[in-house]
């Protein structure tokens, strides 16, 4: 018997339904703990301190929730005061209380291209790389101007090269052991989660990036998640609802949770299991646990969401923010998850180091891998846009740092520093005390030492980019670039090469296009824009092929395409033939010209 079933069977000891009733009844708090009394210096709360000798390597849970909306927690700590107020996030929300929430952290338009940054720490525009969106850059239509490049490994599937040391791999030669728990995408087969990516074990991870259906039929779930993760796909039992459902619900009554018995396991509290499981059999070692739950990506329709959840919402009336049942039941579903395993955290004595719990030499970090899919029920609060587009909406997430030790995480914090997923590379490997590979590109910062002491993070630009289209489900994302620096926000659109500026201290939903008003700041940004596009090898969309060829007059100032910078001392006249790169146009006062050329000498 592991520990988990230790667990349902010592909470479960009232049993049957009696034991749900009493539960439900009185709520335990979520997150309660039984830790142990010789963790005495616990920080008020809850939150335990961990101020004794630890090992030199901590434990780290990453939790990458799937499609998370930038308001959908309820906490206002990781989204500028615009947090939910229809969705339950107790659990989350405590760790953005407890811990170092970032509200300026960046991911990727879509999962693919985050997935690959998180694992491999490099932008999408290198070669090594190369994946802008999920399938296809070509999503507008066959009447755009422009098409998308070739994107992905050879045969363009957007999968990370075998070659890529991850960050998995890199923790494994520290020392390591590496457990992924869920939704992979990212692979051209399960297999190679183990074989190639740097984990010790894969435990539902697949080529799929998404589960089709949220339920377990017959104890096995759906072909897009993989086969691994059955062994958590039983029914509910009495015992299983008690333990691990029941302490943690809230507004649920318990003739609700009595109905769960025997229905239909939910792939979320699945991904929670193993998730324990894994930390259960790997705690004698510094170990890395990658949790990445499926919710609440689409499917997010009422047959998705646990019933005991979706009556509740259904029942609740509508929030000035996004309100919709299912997708909230499944959002609380997801934090019951993370809940879940915070608690095994703080409540399991940690074999590395006596007289503490688990928690106590463990970072925790959570964020998303992109922002809400708002026609599935996200919310992004006041942002513009939504997934798969580069306006705010589409690429900012929360991100939360967290642990039992002040040691390892500086505690009750908000952290405003711009940030983004290349980050997390290097910031486990600093942890870990790990070392990166020489030769790969890293394109991030090692939060560590900000983390750990709030300490000011580089001022960094940091930079998105979308050579194709993505045209669907209301969104309209077409080939743009886009840097932030500090509170300025510079967007580039290859269709008709305009620059737009963006005040985000004051205008988080781009509204007010400012780039007339503070020329200096266009072109400062434009340049770091165009050294970043020439340094990372990216790739343009091009012209289609079969429309007539495209006359640009170009003023002074600097192109991009093909790899290379121009500088253009004049006027100039290019002609753009179909099937070439359409270039990005920057044009620069005279007083900046001479000194960007001389950067590049």
């Amino acid at each position: 018997m592991n520990r988990v079933d230790v667990g349902v069977a010592a909470r479960g000891a009232l049993g049957g339904l009696a034991a749900l009733a009493l539960v439900s009844a009185s709520p335990v708090p979520p997150l309660a703990s039984a830790a142990p009394a010789a963790a005495a210096d616990a920080r008020p709360g809850g939150h335990g301190g961990g101020q004794g000798r630890a090992p030199r390597k901590p434990n780290i849970v990453f939790m990458l929730a799937d499609d998370l909306g930038w308001s959908d927690l309820r906490t206002g700590r990781v989204n500028g005061g615009h947090g939910s107020d229809f969705n339950d996030t107790p659990a989350i929300d405590r760790l953005a209380a407890e811990g170092m929430s970032f509200d300026n952290a960046y991911a990727c338009l879509n999962c693919a291209p985050t997935r690959m940054e998180l694992l491999g720490g490099s932008y999408p525009t290198r070669a090594e790389n190369n994946v802008f969106a999920v399938d296809s850059l070509d999503r507008g239509g066959p009447d755009t101007l422009l098409v998308g490049p070739p994107q992905g490994r050879e045969d363009g599937a957007d999968v990370l090269a075998p070659q890529t040391r991850t960050v998995g791999e890199t923790l494994q030669r520290a020392g390591y052991r590496t457990g992924y728990i869920g939704k992979f995408h990212v692979t051209r087969s399960g297999s190679d989660v183990v074989a190639q990516h740097g984990f010790d074990e894969n435990l539902g991870g697949s080529e799929w990036g998404l589960a089709r259906q949220y339920f377990a039929t017959d104890g096995q779930f759906d072909l897009s998640v993989g086969p691994e993760l059955d062994r958590f796909a039983g029914d509910y039992t009495q015992e299983y609802v008690a333990a691990n459902i029941a302490p943690y619900s809230s507004g649920v009554s318990p003739a609700q949770l009595a109905a769960l018995v025997g229905t239909r396991k939910h792939v979320s509290d699945a991904v929670a299991d193993a998730t324990i499981d894994f930390i259960d059999r790997n705690d004698r070692a510094p170990f890395l646990a990658w949790m990445s739950p499926y919710a609440v990506h689409e499917p997010t329709g009422v047959e998705q969401a646990r019933p005991d959840l979706l009556a509740k919402y259904q029942a609740r009336p509508p929030g000035t923010t996004a309100s919709q049942p299912s997708y909230a039941a499944l959002t609380e579903g997801l934090d019951q998850s993370v809940a879940r395993v915070i608690d095994h955290l703080e409540s399991t004595p940690d074999p590395r180091n006596p007289g503490h719990v688990l928690a106590d030499n463990t970072l925790v970090i959570f964020t998303s891998d992109n922002g809400g899919r708002e026609d599935t029920g996200a919310s992004n609060g006041p942002l513009r846009g939504q997934k798969g587009e580069l306006y705010e909406g589409g690429v900012r997430v929360p991100w939360i740092a967290w642990s039992g030790s002040r040691r390892l995480v500086e505690d009750h914090t908000r952290n405003h520093a711009v940030i983004n997923a290349t980050d997390l590379y290097p910031t486990l490997a600093s942890y870990a005390g790990a070392r990166v590979p020489r030769r790969a590109p890293l394109d991030g910062t090692d939060l560590r030492e900000a983390i750990e002491t709030k300490a000011k993070v580089e001022g960094r630009p940091r930079f998105g980019h979308m050579p194709g289209y993505l045209v669907d489900g209301g969104r309209a994302q077409r080939p743009e670039s886009t840097v932030r620096d500090g509170r300025w926000k510079l967007t580039y659109s290859y269709e008709d090469r305009t620059l737009r500026l963006n005040d985000l201290g004051r205008d988080l939903g781009e509204a007010v296009d400012r780039a007339a008003a503070k020329p200096g700041v266009v072109a400062r940004l434009g340049l770091e824009l165009v050294d970043w596009l020439h340094d990372t090898t990216a790739p343009l969309a091009r012209l289609r092929p079969g429309l007539p060829p495209l006359t640009l007059t170009v003023p002074h100032g600097v192109t991009y395409a093909d790899g290379r910078i121009r500088h253009h001392r004049r006027a100039t006249t290019l002609v753009i033939q179909p099937g070439q790169e359409v270039p990005l146009v920057l044009p620069l006062p005279r007083q900046r010209r001479h000194g960007h050329q001389a950067h590049h000498r």
